[in-house]
């Protein structure tokens, strides 16, 4: 009978064994469906993240290429208004013409017929004031 319980107790011995290792096996089989479920919340999360600073950033360089073309617009606007500006030789020119032409002594028609009329005022009052004065003078005696 011992032979009998030899091999019962080598089965029993077996079992246990396997037992032992099936148990080991689910356990390492849990730990793995628990560290691949961390795994794809972490993946998830951070592909959430890169995705939000990926619209930050395409919302940045919309913002910046909209500033460009505002820059660009401005830059060609001032171009074109410096190719208006007077260049330094040509004013040396105006200046020359406006030496030459002296604008500031010309006068208009209006101007000149009131400098006639004042003139011509004051010499009507300057010639009546001598003869007022000498009957004045008739008047009161030497």
């Amino acid at each position: 009978m011992a032979e009998k319980q030899e091999p019962n107790n080598q089965a029993q011995f077996a079992l246990a064994d396997f037992n032992t290792k099936l148990r080991d096996i689910d356990e390492r089989n849990r730990l793995i469906r628990e560290r691949v479920l961390l795994l794809g919340k972490n993946l998830i999360s951070s592909r959430q993240e890169i995705e939000d600073d990926l619209n930050i950033i395409k919302k940045d360089n919309q913002e910046i290429k909209k500033d460009l073309e505002k820059i660009k617009k401005v830059s060609n606007s001032l171009l074109t208004e410096f190719n208006k500006f007077v260049k330094r030789e040509e004013m040396v020119i105006i200046e020359r013409m406006l030496k030459d032409f002296q604008p500031l002594e010309f006068v208009r028609k209006k101007d000149i017929e009131e400098l006639i009329e004042t003139k011509l005022n004051s010499k009507t009052t300057e010639t009546k004031l001598p003869k007022e004065k000498s009957k004045i003078q008739k008047n009161i005696g030497p």
